[in-house]
């Protein structure tokens, strides 16, 4: 992967900066596959019902353009054409 790209130079003034920081920094993420896939297919359910509630919320707080992306991202979580598949695959042990 290439290196990002890091630009220098002299700000002309200070500036101002509003919203939350994210650590940009690669992650290296690990997962331990469940004992079951009754516990793989939990995971999975878990993991998208967290997603629809922190997505609902951001649709709650924005308006315009970004809350019609955060309800498309949200429409797609509900979506069995995105998530049959992976319960799917689940059921045949992959």
């Amino acid at each position: 992967m290439p290196e990002p790209l890091r630009l220098k130079g002299i700000s002309a003034s200070a500036g101002y900066a509003e919203g939350p920081l994210f650590n940009l920094d690669p992650v290296v993420a690990r997962y331990n596959r469940k004992a079951t896939a009754a516990d793989e297919r939990l995971a999975l359910a878990t993991a998208i019902k967290a997603a629809t509630g922190r997505l609902a919320t951001l649709v709650e707080a924005t308006e315009g353009d970004a809350a019609e992306i955060l309800e498309f991202q949200l429409a797609m979580l509900e979506d069995d054409a995105l998530t049959g598949p992976a319960f799917a695959a689940i059921a045949v042990g992959q």
